[in-house]
C-alpha cells in the first residue's frame, strides 16, 4: 500500500498527529508525508490511501488550506481511499459537527475519494495546545483501524 499523509499545522500539534499516523502506516508500505501548502497533483499519483489533517480554525478549515483544493484536477482521487482528521479543543457535542475534518472529508470525496472511516478529531489543550495526553497513541490506534478497514 502506498500512502500519502497531507497536513497543515500552525502550532505543531497537527504535524505530530500526522507523523504518528504516517509512522503507523509504514508497517503496510511506503508513506510520504507532505505539508498541505506543498501538495501537488503529482503527489497523488499511484497512491492507495490519502490521509489529510488540519487544525479547526473558527469551526472551519484554515484559510491556508482552502487553496489546496482549487489547484487539484477534478476527480484526481477517483477510487482512492481517503480519510480526514483534525486537531481542535474539546467542543460541545453540537459544535463538534463544525470541524475541519468533516470539511476535509467532503472535499476529498468531491475529488473522487472513497471514505474509509469517519473523520476524526484529536484534542488539544485550549487554542494552541499541546495535545492532550494519549492523543498520539489514539492517532496510532486510528491508523491501525484504517489499515484493518482497507484489508477487509
Amino acid at each position: 500500500m502506498n500512502a500519502l499523509v497531507v497536513f497543515f499545522s500552525k502550532f505543531g500539534n497537527t504535524k505530530k498527529v500526522a507523523e504518528a499516523i504516517a509512522e503507523t502506516l509504514e508497517s503496510e508500505g511506503p508513506v510520504c508525508i507532505v505539508p498541505a501548502d506543498q501538495l501537488t497533483g503529482s503527489d497523488l499519483n499511484d497512491v492507495d490511501l490519502v490521509v489529510m489533517g488540519s487544525p479547526t480554525h473558527r469551526m472551519n478549515l484554515p484559510k491556508a488550506v482552502r487553496p489546496v483544493f482549487e489547484t487539484l484536477p477534478r476527480h484526481i482521487l477517483r477510487d482512492t481511499a481517503v480519510v480526514a482528521f483534525d486537531t481542535s479543543y474539546k467542543m460541545s457535542r453540537w459544535l463538534a459537527h463544525f470541524t475541519a475534518a468533516r470539511k476535509l472529508d467532503r472535499k476529498l470525496r468531491k475529488l473522487g475519494g472513497k471514505r474509509v472511516v469517519s473523520p476524526e478529531t484529536f484534542h488539544v489543550v485550549e487554542r494552541e495546545g499541546p495535545l492532550y495526553d494519549g492523543e498520539i497513541e489514539r492517532a496510532k490506534a486510528w491508523a491501525t483501524m484504517i489499515m484493518g478497514k482497507l484489508e477487509s
